[in-house]
């Protein structure tokens, strides 16, 4: 198995858009709905690189039998066995995925059934990774590792550029009204767009 345990790095984006109306208020245009002055478009647009700091690790098992019941209960046992030896790390969320068992046929003939599921490891990315890898392997096979950004780490990270791409913003405008040489403007529209989700630039390590 080859590993990698540098940290990845991703880019994130907040874009600002509005319309600036630029000039000088007249009282007399004051209940007018019509819209007076210069309208200005920009956007502004905030980045970040995101330390990596999730892991998922996925392992599965494949077991053979004379009935799918025989691989079910073999493809159990193995992985219960799994998940008792990482009792020691509790802060490591497990999850399961469904069975897949199906006939094998030799010569149009059952021959047996075939079958696997596959667990999934999700955990902090630090150092020590070896030790879980030695936990799980008596029990099941490793398939692939995936680096990922936390739910907390990317919360985090979406505030602080939506606070800094405001700040950037405002400078923006404050600096567009002076070039016009105005002394005030108004936003008329904000747009702002942020990702839901992170999308990390993926890692993965998988067995040879």
């Amino acid at each position: 198995m080859t590993t990698n345990t540098s940290k990845a790095y991703i880019l994130i984006s907040t874009l600002f858009s509005a319309y600036f109306s630029i000039g000088v208020a007249n009282p007399a245009l004051a209940n007018d709905t019509e819209l007076k002055g210069n309208q200005v478009q920009f956007s502004i647009t905030e980045s970040q690189n995101v330390p990596n700091d999730s892991i998922s690790m996925t392992f599965n098992r494949v077991a053979e039998g004379t009935s799918p019941q025989a691989v079910a209960n073999e493809i159990n046992l193995q992985m219960q066995a799994a998940v008792r030896a990482l009792k020691a790390y509790p802060d490591i969320i497990t999850q399961t995925t469904q069975y897949n068992i199906h006939p094998v046929y030799k010569k149009q003939v059952l021959s047996h059934w075939r079958g696997q599921q596959s667990l999934v490891l999700t955990l902090e990315n630090k150092p020590g990774l070896v030790k879980v890898l030695t936990k799980i392997q008596p029990y099941l096979a490793y398939q692939s590792m995936q680096f990922g950004v936390s739910d907390a780490l990317q919360d985090k990270i979406l505030s602080q550029l939506t606070e800094r791409a405001i700040l950037k913003y405002r400078n923006q405008a404050n600096l567009i009204a002076q070039g016009f040489q105005v002394p005030s403007y108004k936003i008329l529209e904000t747009r702002i767009n942020m990702p839901n989700t992170i999308s990390p630039r993926p890692m993965y390590a998988r067995s040879k």
